[in-house]
């Protein structure tokens, strides 16, 4: 039998904090406070964010690998791929890379296709954009050639019926 394999967690000091506030400003216009949070990032540059005092107490009581939500991926070139999760928390008050979808657009998206989108908020080439219908936050996506190329993970995906 083989050995799961560990990630090394690594807990963000204040300042590192406060670079990963200024890659989500950078890319999606949005300030987002993370200095409430515990956040901590894995050996693949995956970012979780949890209260203070849950990630203390689990932090005690046994050994950790992942804890709290997870937020989104660093990209090289200061990018941020958000999660689902990570776009309702940022998108709030998001005022560029935003890709707004019609009705049949979303539907395509959420079964795993690449969409054109409605209208692109600020949209730049070869960044991430979030994904958005109506008020719904429906992940990240790579822009490229005015297009959304689809990026939602296969567990999130709507099956064909």
């Amino acid at each position: 039998m083989q050995a799961e394999k560990v990630r090394s967690l690594e807990i963000l000091t204040k300042e590192q904090i406060e670079k990963l506030e200024k890659i989500v400003e950078k890319n999606y216009g949005s300030h987002f406070d993370l200095q409430q949070f515990f956040v901590l990032k894995t050996s693949e540059d995956k970012m979780w964010i949890a209260t203070k005092e849950v990630a203390n107490m689990a932090f005690e009581k046994i050994p950790v690998n992942s804890i709290g939500l997870y937020l989104g991926k660093i990209k090289r070139n200061d990018k941020i791929n958000l999660s689902v999760e990570g776009c309702q928390l940022v998108g709030k008050d998001a005022k560029k890379n935003v890709a707004l979808l019609d009705e049949e657009a979303a539907e395509r998206f959420l079964h795993g296709e690449d969409v054109m989108p409605k209208e692109a908020v600020n949209c730049e080439e070869h960044n991430f954009v979030m994904v958005k219908h109506e008020g719904d936050f429906l992940g990240s996506s790579p822009f490229e050639g005015k297009k959304i190329k689809n990026m939602l993970p296969k567990s999130r995906r709507l099956a064909i019926l």
